[in-house]
C-alpha cells in the first residue's frame, strides 16, 4: 500500500490483496467516523467491487488493478477502482435479479450514495462514494 496526498493506494494482484483492500477500507472508514454497520457495508462493497475487477482482469490477461481510497474527514469516503477495459453501464434498479450475473453491481448501487463508471484512454474507473451518516 502507498499513501500519497492523503489517499491510500493498493495494486491488487491476487485474492490476498482483496482481503487487504477490505482491511484498508475498514481502517479508513473507522478513522473518518463511520458507524459499525456503515463500516461493514463499505467492506462488503469493497469485496464485491474488487472481486468483479479481479475476475475481469484475470479473464483479460491483466496483472491486476488499482484501488484507491479518498477519505473526506467526517464527510464521506470515495473508493476508486481502475483497470484496462471498456465502460459498462450501472443502473440503480429496485427489482429482484434472478440472472446469473449482475447482483454485485446491484448491491453496490444500493449501498453506496454515488456510483459512476468513467472511461479514460483504454482504462475504466469505477467511483463509489458513501457519506458518513450522523448518528441517530
Amino acid at each position: 500500500m502507498k499513501i500519497q496526498d492523503g489517499k491510500r493506494y493498493l495494486l491488487v494482484k491476487d485474492e490476498d490483496d482483496i482481503l487487504r483492500a477490505m482491511d484498508i477500507t475498514t481502517e479508513v472508514a473507522q478513522e473518518i467516523g463511520f458507524p459499525d454497520n456503515g463500516v461493514l457495508f463499505l467492506k462488503l462493497v469493497t469485496e464485491e467491487a474488487c472481486t468483479n475487477a479481479y475476475e475481469y482482469c484475470s479473464h483479460s490477461g491483466q496483472a491486476g488493478f488499482l484501488i484507491k481510497w479518498d477519505p473526506h474527514i467526517r464527510e464521506s469516503l470515495t473508493i476508486f477502482i481502475k483497470h484496462k477495459g471498456k465502460k459498462y453501464k450501472i443502473t440503480k434498479e429496485n427489482k429482484v435479479n434472478f440472472g446469473q450475473r449482475g447482483r454485485g453491481l446491484q448491491l453496490i448501487t444500493s449501498l453506496m450514495d454515488y456510483v459512476e463508471v468513467n472511461e479514460m484512454g483504454g482504462y475504466i474507473e469505477t467511483v463509489m462514494q458513501k457519506d458518513v451518516s450522523p448518528p441517530l
